[in-house]
């Protein structure tokens, strides 16, 4: 049998072709999956290293040396590197061209948020943040913006035309990915806080003045007040309407009562005084020491940025500016404080002082001063057969357990209050927060609001309206019972640092619903809270407006003949005041209270 020439040469030869076809392939199928890999990788680790240095501007206690920043942008870059790879991972089933030709879009997308999550924080926490490292953050938000634009642009010019990614626009890639990050540490980096204030010890003329008094009614807002007070239901608050200066107080956002109580008692925005809320969250992916105070929000990262730490409630809040209650002392006004929030521990200068948490679950040592008043003040405390006998004859029966619990603390504040009233008749300044109306106001609101101003007579919307209606009464009640014990020159602020309003927008929807929400009212909008002022010079019934929260402490400063120092925030409402009374006190102005001695103290020289 014979063979053509050649052919046992041609065998070899094809195998060899085929061998080669296949080794061609499979490296081209490794490249592809390379490809697929990196590019899915980068987005998430561009998102994940911008989100760490957002946790740096949220909280500039946190270290800002090397080891910290770089533990930070590696942890956040790899968990969010393996999330943005994961959604890549269906691409390893296309053509090997899609993953290079996605990657300038997902950066694009990748530059895009990460500007939206520092804009957008820059504005949530606005109050927050200190001057400098919010415009920082700003300015870094800027940045982002525009390179995003950039590589929108690019991207957009290559899709259309189909072109080819030549060297030169993945360079610019490649300095737009580098220098966002540059860009965002050296913005943090150049946050220095401003040094204190050299100390000055302030000097204040010791004279005779009117006798303040500070009630705090936590959610009370004007849509209640006004219309209750028309159907003749609240006679006292009725009187200050007509016999004294009122207006709404615009609230902050978000709402975290602890920073807003405190800024209502310091007269200075949370960035200066240092509460921020009521919670510390350990991350020890940045260091074995390092806390938390402020959180991104909008996308639940304290759900899966920080896997195994929950928020720890705070015991002491470390505030960093004086309260009202301790001002006055070093002025040799004594006070007394009752209940307000975020006061523990509680300072020793007043005469009396017991922290919110004194009354609830959490009490300890730091909650009561002086120490020995701690186990007078148990016994005030209401016991609970009797609370939930009275909450039954003014409520009806079926009161759920944090009304009772609520009603039951503002009756324990509200005995120990007119005790230590009658101990100490030399106060000239009594400080005192009844927080009960929160939890009524939270369940029956929007029950109140569809019965007062839409004419909704449901029986379930009757009886919200007829809860909030009766525990406004009762406090209308209280504060009237405690104005019995005024002179003629006291000086009285009704305040609540936020109110409450009904569902608005899809809340509103959502109550279309659910019964239950429509009956519910929300302060997740920073409604506005209450200022009314009653006594000697206020304006008989002056409207404020544009009254904010840091106004509080400035305006009662000069209530009581007082200088208004300038590193308040605040500024003097003086439309409360009639014109004889601003002709016969002046405005005067002092640098800050913060020096001031204790009392007792010698001055600082």
């Amino acid at each position: 049998m014979s063979t053509e020439p050649g052919s046992a040469a041609a065998a070899p030869d094809a195998g060899q072709a085929v061998q080669a076809r296949d080794s061609v392939a499979t490296d081209g199928r490794a490249r592809h999956i390379a490809r697929t890999l990196v590019c899915g990788f980068l987005p998430g680790a561009l998102v994940g290293a911008q989100l760490a240095g957002l946790l740096f501007f949220l909280n500039p206690a946190l270290p800002w040396r090397m080891t910290p920043v770089f533990r930070a942008l590696a942890w956040y870059a790899l968990v969010l590197g393996v999330a943005s790879l994961a959604l890549h991972l269906p691409l390893l089933a296309w053509p090997r061209a899609l993953p290079g030709r996605l990657l300038p879009w997902t950066l694009t997308a990748a530059f895009a948020l990460a500007a939206v999550l520092d804009g957008t924080h820059a504005s949530h926490y606005a109050y927050y943040l200190p001057t400098g490292i919010n415009e920082r953050l700003i300015k870094t938000a800027i940045w982002l913006s525009v390179a995003a634009l950039i590589a929108f642009y690019t991207a957009l010019l290559h899709t259309l035309d189909r072109r080819r990614y030549g060297w030169r626009s993945q360079l610019a890639f490649v300095l737009l990915y580098g220098l966002s990050i540059f860009v965002m540490i050296e913005r943090r980096a150049a946050f220095h806080p401003p040094p204190p204030l050299p100390p000055r010890p302030a000097v204040v003329e010791r004279v005779p003045r009117p006798r303040l008094w500070v009630i705090g009614l936590d959610t009370a807002t004007l849509d209640a007040i006004l219309p209750l007070a028309g159907q003749g239901q609240l006679p006292f608050l009725a009187g200050i309407l007509r016999r004294g200066a009122y207006g709404r107080l615009e609230s902050l956002s978000p709402v975290r009562p602890e920073a807003l109580w405190t800024t209502l008692a310091t007269g200075k925005y949370p960035w200066q005084h240092g509460v921020t809320g009521s919670r510390l969250y350990r991350a020890q992916r940045i260091g074995p020491a390092a806390e938390l105070r402020l959180l991104p929000v909008g996308i639940g990262f304290n759900r899966w940025g920080l896997p195994a730490a929950r928020g720890r409630l705070l015991h002491g809040f470390s505030r960093q500016a004086l309260a009202l209650w301790e001002i006055l002392p070093r002025l040799g006004i004594p006070s007394g404080v009752v209940g307000w929030p975020a006061s523990s521990p509680v300072s020793s200068e007043p005469v009396f002082a017991f922290s919110d948490r004194y009354f609830g679950d959490r009490a300890g040592d730091g909650d009561a001063s002086p120490p020995p008043l701690a186990d007078l003040a148990r016994g005030f405390r209401p016991e609970p057969p009797a609370v939930r006998a009275l909450l039954k004859s003014r409520f009806g029966p079926g009161s759920p357990p944090p009304l009772v619990a609520a009603f039951s603390e503002d009756l324990w504040r509200e005995s120990l209050t007119e005790a230590l009233l009658d101990r100490n008749p030399e106060l000239g300044s009594f400080s005192l927060v009844l927080p009960g109306l929160r939890q009524v106001s939270r369940r029956y609101f929007g029950g109140f609001s569809n019965v007062q101003f839409h004419a909704v007579q449901a029986p379930d919307f009757v009886e919200a309206s007829e809860r909030v209606t009766d525990y406004y009464v009762r406090l209308d009640a209280f504060l009237a019972e405690l104005w019995q014990r005024h002179t003629g020159t006291d000086i009285l602020a009704l305040v609540s640092a936020s109110g409450i309003e009904s569902s608005t927008g899809w809340r509103r929807v959502l109550g279309e619903m659910s019964r239950e929400a429509s009956l519910e009212g929300f302060e997740s909008d920073a409604p506005d809270g209450v200022l009314m002022l009653y006594g000697d010079g206020v304006q008989p019934g002056a409207l404020l407006t544009g009254a904010r929260l840091v106004d509080v402490v400035p305006t009662l400063m000069y209530a009581l003949h007082l200088p208004v120092a300038r590193d308040l925030d605040g500024e003097v409402l003086t439309p409360a005041f009639d014109k004889s009374f601003l002709a016969r006190y002046p405005l005067t102005f002092l640098n800050t209270y913060e020096t001031l001695p204790r009392a007792g103290a010698a001055p600082t020289r």
